[in-house]
């Protein structure tokens, strides 16, 4: 089957099957499973720290191997730890099953950006992950009418366990029709596995930090994952109990906001990208600059709003919103990478967006407990504050290189 497809379909029915899940987690932690907040909290640390430890482990082993199987794997492990998590409603088995499920992440995340980077050598990679992100959106519709219709029949617990036992069944159909014919593995060499991957490292941190660029690209994704985590830890807690939605039907309003912000996102990721094809690589870099700096004023505004419809609206911009930030990234950091080791630099990206939000969640939860949850969703709009001034350094950079080629080429 031609990788683009392939692409296509795994985006989308994964998202499907995440979003079956996600859509009751939140009512499966505290009704089924009886968490409470510090446990909540300590789930989504755990899977992070997860990520964390495992995020460059397994890009090498992607760039090493193959790209495919280490997708593959992933999706495997994906539907062992939903499997866990479903089966045994209790702290501990939920907890294995997040740290469990952060292993399974890292085996595609950066794999899979790779793959098929390689796969289309490199043409209209931006039209391709657009699609891909507008693929997920669709998914995930499709997913919260499923996970309330489930929910509804049968339980959320079924739900999950639904979901993960059709993990298997991806990884089976990817097993058997994803390509994998250009795909380069890095060269071995005599040193032990473990001498490789720290070279790999540190060539890769090299890069990064002699690279005005990589940098700035780099302080982002740390950013985001400390903005990230407290404003998914506290969306819903401020619509119960801020804004006042009535908890029994919670399950359905959550599925009505969250279909209406992904419908959002579709229409905007279509707009971007017949904007956005008509001029060179900046325009990844302003678009993400004016999405960023509203971002900021919209979570801010839907962390002060004690009005349904205002915080609906707030939160309908900033999840829209932040939808769009993650293809825009991608796009923009894979030209920016040699697809030699291209798995492994992403992979590090990945690793820097987990240390962000090991340290955000946290932070924000204890302001969120110590003071109110708006002065919690405040400090996560704060600390966007910093992306704004790193989009702006990498783009005064990107100006100087363009500036600077005609200049040599006079000189000459």
């Amino acid at each position: 089957m031609e990788a683009r497809k392939v692409y296509y379909r795994l985006t989308g029915i994964r998202a499907f099957l995440f979003q079956v899940i996600f859509t009751v987690n939140a009512i499966y932690f505290v009704t089924v499973a009886g968490l409470n907040p510090l446990q909540l909290v300590l789930i989504g640390t755990i899977m992070e720290i997860s990520v964390l430890v495992f995020e460059i482990p397994t890009g090498v082993i992607a760039d090493h191997f193959s790209r495919k199987w280490s997708i593959v794997i992933g999706t495997v492990i994906l539907g062992c730890a939903h499997l866990l998590e479903g089966s045994i409603p209790l702290f501990l088995s939920i907890g294995a099953a997040y740290a469990i499920w952060g292993l399974g992440y890292t085996f595609f995340s950066g794999a899979e950006e790779a793959w098929i980077a390689d796969e289309v050598q490199g043409k209209d990679l931006d039209k391709l992950f657009l699609t891909g992100s507008q693929m997920a959106s669709i998914g995930k519709i499709i997913g919260i009418a499923a996970s309330v219709a489930i929910s509804m029949l049968f339980s959320v617990q079924i739900a999950i366990i639904a979901a993960a036992c059709s993990f298997f069944i991806l990884a089976l159909w990817l097993a058997i029709n994803m390509p994998e014919k250009h795909f380069v593995k890095m060269e071995r060499t005599s040193h032990s596995q473990i001498q490789q991957m720290a070279s790999v490292i540190i060539c890769g941190f090299q890069k990064i930090k002699n690279n005005v660029i990589l940098l700035s690209m780099a302080g982002v994704s740390i950013m985001w994952g400390l903005a990230s985590e407290g404003f998914d830890r506290l969306w819903e807690v401020h619509f119960l109990e801020d804004i006042q939605l009535s908890a029994s039907s919670a399950i359905i309003w959550f599925g009505l906001i969250n279909a209406i912000a992904l419908l959002l996102n579709i229409g905007l990721v279509k707009w971007i990208e017949v904007k956005a094809s008509a001029t060179g690589e900046l325009r990844f870099v302003w678009i993400l600059l004016i999405i960023n700096s509203i971002l900021i004023v919209s979570i801010f505004l839907f962390a002060i709003s004690g009005n349904l419809w205002l915080a609906l609206a707030s939160y309908w911009i900033s999840s829209s919103l932040r939808g769009l930030n993650a293809p825009l990234y991608s796009i923009w950091l894979n030209q920016r990478l040699e697809s030699k080791g291209r798995a492994t630099m992403l992979s590090m990206f990945g690793q820097l967006d987990a240390f962000g939000q090991i340290a955000g969640g946290p932070l924000v939860g204890w302001i969120a407990l110590s003071i109110s949850i708006p002065a919690g969703l405040i400090t996560t709009s704060l600390l966007g504050v910093p992306v704004i001034f790193l989009l702006w350094l990498a783009k005064r950079k990107m100006v100087g290189e363009i500036t600077s080629v005609p200049m040599k080429q006079i000189s000459e």
